[in-house]
């Protein structure tokens, strides 16, 4: 079956109800502009990164879809009778959208370019597009009737892709940084260059509970000799939380900073005093450890454990001085590697 019908050969179109106009027509130059908007949206849907902008695209997708048929027709009366239009809960939706990405951003106080991402710069061509046709539908006030709710979903759809785009461009800078740190610290941290063994048993690639057992007994054994009250955390090659110890009158704020730093150690592969250096201004992992939502210490401490020269988990101590966490860490994992 085909698409073209011939009809519109001479210049004009139907619109819905059946009056043929020149293509030409205010309302028709005003919803095919919303549907160069709808096809804008589209395109920049498919880069979003936050799923709730994404979902609110894909809304915004199928109410453009509502708005240009409504604005097609040419008289009320042709409207199908449970018609979608658009409504004032659907105008409501979008300012509720602008607040909640405006207020994931920074204070504004300065004059923002458009787009410093693609996925925000598609966005921000989606909003000049969606000026162009609230001008169209004001264009269209002039000689025919339209709803006031229309030109108040238009007028929000330019704010909605704004906010979008902000929100958007934040979270791709954001997320840049973090790529960038990973690279760096992938060029800057090789402590350890170790070869897959294969076959390898179980033995081989995580701590047995012995294993974490005895690291236990010679962390405290160690804290003793120091007379220090310590928290051990000890966690697997993949970070998770194997087991926790706190001595009786060890510091409350080391219960948070004992996993803290295991996770660190194997995170990074690399014992956690080796970190701070490379996180001051200018050196290779600069911000890392403001990056990762405090999951990341570079204070010593965290020590990853190897064996066979795979990593299989990692220790963190905290209670005293660095320098006596170090010596902790490195006491517990003695008969370990």
């Amino acid at each position: 079956m085909g698409i073209y019908t011939k009809t519109g050969d001479a210049g004009d179109t139907s619109l819905i109800g059946g009056e043929r106009v020149s293509k030409s027509d205010t309302r028709v130059e005003a919803y095919g502009t919303i549907d160069e908007l709808n096809s804008l949206v589209s395109l920049a849907a498919k880069l979003i990164l936050n799923e709730d902008n994404r979902r609110a695209l894909i809304a915004v997708q199928h109410q453009l879809f509502y708005l240009g048929a409504e604005i097609a027709t040419s008289a009320e009366t042709a409207l199908r009778e449970n018609q979608r239009v658009i409504e004032n809960q659907d105008v409501h939706d979008l300012e509720e959208h602008i607040d909640r990405c405006m207020e994931a951003l920074p204070p504004f106080r300065n004059f923002v370019l458009p787009g410093s991402s693609e996925v925000g710069s598609r966005l921000h061509v989606a909003r000049t597009v969606a000026r162009r046709a609230e001008r169209r539908l004001i264009e269209l006030t002039t000689h025919a009737e339209l709803r006031s709710t229309l030109l108040k979903y238009i007028n929000r759809m330019s704010d909605f892709l704004y906010a979008l785009a902000r929100h958007e461009d934040e979270l791709s800078l954001k997320k840049s940084m973090v790529d960038d740190i990973v690279n760096r610290y992938q060029s800057a941290t090789q402590t350890h260059d170790y070869q897959e063994q294969s076959p390898m048993d179980s033995s081989c690639r995580e701590l047995s509970f012995s294993e974490v057992h005895r690291i236990l007994q010679q962390a405290l054994q160690s804290a003793e000799q120091h007379s220090i009250p310590i928290v051990i955390s000890i966690v697997d090659e993949h970070g998770h939380l194997i087991t926790t110890y706190r001595m009786p009158d060890a510091l409350l704020v080391s219960t948070d900073l004992a996993p803290k730093k295991a996770y660190t150690a194997v995170a990074l592969k690399c014992a956690t005093e080796k970190l701070s250096a490379l996180v001051q201004p200018g050196a290779d992992l600069y911000q890392l450890d403001t990056q990762c939502d405090g999951k990341i210490v570079t204070f010593g401490g965290g020590v990853p454990i190897y064996k066979n020269n795979r990593i299989v988990g990692a220790v963190g101590i905290s209670g005293g001085s660095v320098e006596q966490d170090i010596n902790i860490a490195l006491a517990s994992i003695e008969s370990i590697t």
